[in-house]
């Protein structure tokens, strides 16, 4: 059964299924004296939510930063105007129990979540979901079954996990997860990454094809679960596991040497983050600082919008943190398909390319003025850079930079220093940009390539419909000679350049990228680091280019793919040949 690889790792073990089955939920009229009673009822199911979360939320904190933050949301959400007096306000209208018009608010929730083009906030729904079952719970007064009581190491199968149930797990009996709903954004896989246990989320039907006590392998590398394999097939995945455990050891041994390549030249690998909390434990993944501060986090988690001193508390300490390692923090990139608190949405028909990025800051100015002053006043306290987002032309720059000089203005008028010569940047993720690249780069003191975005503008693919999902190809000749067109024009302008969509902590691509041009920072998920950089130490520049030069001849995607995954396994076969990295051959300790 294929599902979404969430967390690495192989778990081999006896099943245990674990019943999240929804409530059923019978709808009920109230008379007009019910009405306030049944508020009440509802507003104290909300309040016990609530601290049962803030509790959880200090038990995530001994697990992870990332998790905490994640439970941060849960309690944030539980405040929000639309999820709790939207529910308030229809059981006043409609005379119907919490219960009914709780789960009517959830699912007009969940459908602006359908039309939502971002991958990482689409994960974010099931994590609402597990929010408003618990909800219900408090309102039934439904408990659940739990995990603390496992006395045996298992792989637990259910539909889904609450944060409660992952908290409550006994860590030394959890061998693996598997899940119907989740992915790598949801709570669920930053738990399993966070501890180091295998899991694979995303399997339609899974709960109906496995009882507990029933033989299972987990196979976190490549995302897939096996019912009852075989005698050959637990032989193949035990040697599986045991490769991928030594693997992983000499990864991090080597994490804190410089990513320099055979002949001298060095990239810097910087880490992609959204929150203040993950800036501490970007250190035991050898970052070099922070490519792509995400700030979207901050006002997606709001129940209000942010103001420029919580702004400016958030970027502070992320700078601090770091020290001279570089910070580049994105500017809101966020589109008015999604819920921003105070601020109406607009029912966009194609949100994609609707008023997002760069062209909401512009109609908001207030909105970006606060963030601008934000990120100023914490640029005394590190090697803070700003990042624009979706820029299409010069002319967005030009006012943006208006309303940063502005923003520059105000603080001084009120005496608040900051640094005078903060570095601006343009994201790269649109066609326009690629194209009008020698003029934006006369505007700017770096760019950074937005590989996921602009795929996805360049081949005309929606990544997340999965009518046209498999379209979505990192090697198409036209993704690749855009690339190589921006390095060109950065080199020409003594301009630095850095890569930070998912691309960038791809190792297949690692080779073919440093080929392409004169990086200067790859940035990418945390745990991408280690094998990006051991990919990099063992490689010359001069061969990269030569890969590179052979691949711009080429013609289609399958050429290219296939041409680079042969020349990557065959010099790195321990990292990309599955037959001899994780497989068939032991790797000597």
């Amino acid at each position: 059964m294929k599902g979404i690889a969430v967390s690495k790792g192989v778990a081999i073990g006896k099943a245990y299924l674990l019943d999240r089955s929804k409530f059923c939920i019978l709808k009920q009229k109230l008379e007009d004296h019910e009405v306030e009673n049944e508020i009440q009822r509802f507003r104290d199911a909300i309040a016990k939510t609530k601290l049962q979360m803030i509790d959880i939320k200090n038990r995530a904190e001994k697990i992870a930063d990332k998790y905490a933050v994640i439970l941060d949301t849960y309690t944030l959400l539980l405040d929000d105007d639309i999820l709790v007096n939207d529910t308030i306000e229809n059981i006043r209208k409609n005379h119907t129990n919490a219960e009914w018009t709780l789960n009517q608010t959830l699912q007009n929730f969940l459908n602006l979540f359908d039309n939502i083009n971002d991958d990482y906030l689409k994960g974010k729904k099931d994590d609402l979901d597990l929010l408003v079952q618990a909800i219900l719970r408090n309102l039934i007064g439904h408990s659940q079954e739990t995990l603390s009581d496992l006395q045996e190491p298992v792989i637990i199968v259910t539909h889904s996990l609450s944060p409660s149930d992952t908290l409550s797990m006994p860590r030394n009996f959890i061998k693996g997860l598997a899940t119907e709903t989740g992915g790598k954004t949801s709570h669920v896989g930053i738990f399993a990454a966070a501890l180091g246990i295998p899991a694979v989320t995303g399997i339609k039907n899974l709960t109906s094809q496995i009882n507990s006590g029933d033989n299972v392998v987990v196979d976190g590398i490549d995302g897939e679960v096996i019912v009852h394999p075989n005698d050959e097939k637990s032989q193949y995945f035990l040697k599986k596991q045991e490769n991928y455990r030594r693997y992983e050891e000499r990864l991090l041994a080597n994490i804190h040497q410089s990513a320099e390549t055979l002949d001298g030249h060095q990239i810097h690998l910087l880490a992609n983050i959204e929150s203040n909390q993950e800036a501490r434990t970007l250190r035991k993944f050898g970052a070099e600082g922070v490519g792509l501060y995400r700030t979207e986090f901050l006002y997606m988690a709001a129940s209000s919008l942010p103001g420029e001193r919580e702004l400016y508390e958030n970027f502070k300490a992320v700078a601090q943190e770091m020290g001279k390692r570089p910070v580049v923090i994105r500017t809101l990139d966020i589109g008015m398909d999604k819920q921003l608190a105070g601020i109406p949405t607009d029912d966009e028909d194609n949100p994609a390319l609707g008023l997002r990025g760069i062209r909401l800051s512009l109609a908001k100015p207030e909105l970006f003025l606060s963030q601008l002053k934000g990120i100023l006043r914490a640029s005394l306290y590190g090697n803070v850079k700003i990042l624009y987002p979706m820029i299409t032309s010069v002319s967005e720059i030009t006012q943006a930079n208006e309303l940063l000089q502005k923003a520059k203005d105000q603080l001084k008028e009120d005496q608040i220093p900051f640094d005078e010569n903060i570095e601006i940047g343009a994201m790269i993720e649109t066609p326009a940009a690629t194209l009008c690249i020698d003029h934006i780069l006369e505007h700017v003191d770096f760019v950074s390539i937005g590989t996921n975005d602009l795929i996805q503008y360049l081949l005309a693919i929606d990544r997340v419909n999965e009518n046209v999902a498999h379209l979505y190809q990192p090697f198409h000749p036209a993704v690749i000679r855009a690339l190589k067109q921006v390095f060109d024009a950065a080199k020409k302008a003594n301009k630095k350049v850095s890569i930070c969509g998912e691309l960038g902590g791809d190792p297949m691509a690692t080779m073919l990228l440093l080929g392409l041009g004169e990086i200067d920072d790859l940035s990418m998920e945390p745990h991408s680091i280690p094998k990006v950089k051991k990919i990099i130490r063992l490689i010359r520049l001069e061969e990269a280019r030569q890969m590179a030069d052979h691949v711009l001849n080429l013609s289609s995607v399958e050429e290219i793919s296939q041409f680079i995954a042969k020349e990557m396994r065959t010099r790195f076969p321990d990292d990309f040949d599955r037959d001899l990295s994780f497989q068939e051959k032991i790797i000597p300790a």
